[in-house]
């Protein structure tokens, strides 16, 4: 029987002077990189109908994508989201799979192995 997908949730933060359009291009290229891999979708969330003249949720959704994949695919989407931000300074990502969250700013290459790895033991399904 077929698993159900998973939804992983990244918020992407930029360096504190970045700017809503900085903000919404490097969310728009992780976009693009992830759609390369065999998953159902990586959609930006709704936050429905914010108050009038409110515009802070709207840019807080900016650097949010949700992606949809199959159990299987995690690891890919996970080390997907570790090259993307291995590529770009000052830059950080927080990932979350059904209320577990890992949030990656700027290590070293190892303890950022180290991390993406602890994160996908606790959700990858080891084949036999």
């Amino acid at each position: 029987m077929a698993q159900a997908p998973v939804q992983i949730r990244i918020n992407v933060g930029l360096e504190i002077d970045a700017d809503a359009e900085e903000l919404n291009e490097a969310t728009l290229h992780l976009r693009r990189e992830l759609l390369e891999l065999e998953i159902h979708d990586v959609e930006r969330p709704s936050a429905g109908s914010p108050p009038a003249g409110a515009r802070a949720a709207e840019a807080a959704l900016l650097g949010t994508l949700v992606v949809t994949a199959a159990q299987e695919l995690v690891g890919a989407v996970v080390r997907t989201v570790a090259s993307w931000l291995a590529r770009r300074a000052n830059r950080s990502v927080k990932l979350e799979i059904a209320g577990d969250s890992i949030e990656v700013t700027d290590p070293s290459a190892e303890d950022q192995r180290r991390l993406i790895e602890a994160f996908l033991a606790r959700h990858t399904v080891v084949s036999s």
